[in-house]
């Protein structure tokens, strides 16, 4: 830990986008210290280069692609599995989630006629399954309007993504159930989003925001600040 508390703000940034640390809560630990020492704006600024590096670099061949994810950026492995397709229209196309299971780092696309544009870059969060036999995917890169919402997380179970949560601050965990992603209905409706939670994902939440404290608050930092 303590190695990881001396190195620089935009070096621990690169170490979370591009999963270069085996144990990722330890790096956010560190920056939950780098949070309280440099501030907020110094975090933020960090990850908005960081990104930036990423898109411009490993991501770049997987912003646009036919069908989705096919070699990991990270590993260069075929180890991927395409959970599917919400809010699908009449032609088969919508948002696909492919996840690396090396790396477990997934990506949301958004899939017209073959062609896949990046719509979400999402990263694991502790170990998989480490919640309730769940694991929780943080929404690094997501649109704009889902920006009040942040952060969010992707859930997995048992290797299918079953929805999208919301931890903003100031308010009950909201969760949008993936079959509630039907076509037609827009992703920040908030008539879709729900703070019933099914037992199971109560109980991973619960988990999740116990074990995981120092992520949060540096992710809600980086939405909100």
């Amino acid at each position: 830990m303590s190695s990881l508390a001396d190195r620089p703000i935009g070096k621990l940034a690169d170490m979370i986008l591009n999963v270069l640390w085996q144990d990722r809560l330890a790096v956010w630990s560190a920056l939950k210290s780098r949070l309280q020492t440099d501030g907020h704006k110094a975090i933020k600024t960090a990850f908005e280069e960081a990104k930036r590096r990423l898109l411009d670099g490993q991501m770049k061949d997987h912003l646009d692609v036919r069908w989705g994810m096919n070699l990991c950026m990270h590993c260069n492995d075929n180890n991927i599995e395409k959970n599917g397709i919400a809010y699908v229209a009449p032609n088969g196309d919508g948002l696909e989630f492919n996840q690396c299971l090396n790396c477990r780092i997934g990506i949301l696309y958004n899939v017209h006629a073959s062609r896949a544009l990046l719509d979400i870059y999402t990263i694991g969060v502790g170990e998989k399954d480490e919640f309730n036999g769940m694991s929780f995917y943080w929404d690094a890169i997501y649109p704009k309007e889902l920006e009040d919402m942040a952060p969010l997380y992707e859930i997995i179970r048992a290797g299918q993504w079953i929805g999208t949560l919301s931890l903003k601050e100031q308010g009950s965990p909201q969760f949008l159930p993936f079959e509630k992603m039907k076509h037609g209905i827009a992703r920040d409706d908030r008539s879709v989003w729900t703070a019933d939670l099914p037992p199971a994902v109560h109980t991973a939440v619960e988990e999740f925001i116990n074990r995981a404290r120092d992520q949060i608050e540096v992710a809600s930092a980086l939405a909100h600040s």
